[in-house]
């Protein structure tokens, strides 16, 4: 059986990314710059990044699995960055108070996705393009463009609002410990729960799930919602790294949560993948962009988009070509 797990791992697509991935770490740290890049400090600061990408990129591998795609993460979460800081800074709210109603907000965004999807047969594409847009112009409308900083003098609560972001706790950064949390709830969700089975089955043939009996709206609001409640978590995570609400600070980050799911394993015609699989998406594309600022140095953030572009358009043919591969086999 040891055996048999054993070469099941071996054919996964996540086993495949792991070893690029450590080949990539290990090409980098060979370069003149690769001490520095394997610098305590450095893996900190990337750990981070790799966890604050990782979270949305659970919720988003969700959505696909289930045979959908939400593209409002990136500005839900600048608009549930601003909506916290504000509730914080200027509404004078409790961070326990705050935190709570930008969550519960967010998950009822992914609710009303799911509605707008089902009742009205519309695809999600077009849904989820229609929030990019409302989310991206409500929070520049909310703050008039400028950022809303949460300091001492503007909340009591400032100090324990940026630990959620910059703190450490033995030396790991504290946004490391909610992506494992996150991972593993999500995780036991996905593969141990009654629910799992149904957006695995959703995925995979709606019409099969509908006429065995499951209520694919419930199904689509569990997928959606979760999606959205991680994004607005992720939002918290942010505006708490920066230390303050950047309106629009995260667009296009949906690209990067969709690149970091399919990556790994997630097709995008639904049904395949894993939450696990988005993380290690995560952690290869963070090292790749982390080690093109370590290797150039100058204009290294001008990369960032061609590497996203490219990693989303070579995983698509190749996820299009294994589906032709398995079809051709049957």
């Amino acid at each position: 059986m040891v055996q048999q797990w054993i070469a099941r791992t071996l054919r996964t697509r996540e086993f495949g990314v792991v070893v690029v991935l450590i080949l990539l770490v290990l090409f980098i740290s060979s370069t003149e710059k690769g001490e520095a890049f394997l610098g305590p400090i450095s893996l900190q600061n990337l750990s981070r990044q790799i966890a604050l990408l990782g979270v949305f990129a659970i919720g988003e591998a969700v959505v696909i699995i289930a045979g959908g795609i939400d593209l409002s993460v990136g500005t839900l979460i600048g608009f549930t960055g601003v909506l916290c800081t504000y509730l914080l800074a200027r509404a004078g709210w409790s961070l326990g108070a705050s935190v709570l109603a930008v969550l519960a907000f967010s998950a009822g965004v992914g609710v009303i996705h799911a509605l707008l999807i089902n009742r009205f047969r519309l695809l999600p594409f077009i849904v989820t393009l229609g929030s990019l847009f409302i989310f991206l112009s409500v929070g520049q409308l909310m703050t008039n463009n400028v950022p809303i900083p949460v300091s001492p003098q503007d909340s009591p609560y400032s100090e324990a609002f940026q630990f959620l972001g910059n703190g450490k706790i033995w030396n790991i950064p504290v946004p490391v410990y909610i992506m494992l949390g996150v991972l593993i709830a999500v995780s036991v969700l996905m593969h141990f729960t009654v629910v799992g089975r149904h957006i695995y089955a959703l995925g995979n043939n709606e019409e099969a799930t509908r006429l065995s009996g499951i209520s694919v709206l419930r199904t689509q609001m569990i997928a959606y919602g979760l999606c959205s409640l991680l994004a607005g978590l992720a939002g918290i995570l942010y505006a708490s790294y920066q230390r303050q609400g950047i309106p629009g600070s995260g667009l296009s980050y949906e690209l990067k949560a969709i690149a970091a799911a399919v990556v790994s394993g997630c097709s995008l015609s639904g049904g395949q993948g894993t939450v696990i699989g988005a993380v290690i998406g995560a952690g290869l594309l963070n090292v790749i962009l982390s080690g093109i600022s370590f290797v150039i140095q100058q204009g290294a953030s001008n990369w960032e988009g061609t590497v996203v572009g490219t990693i989303l358009l070579v995983t698509a043919v190749l996820n299009r070509l294994q589906q032709q591969w398995l079809s051709r086999k049957r």
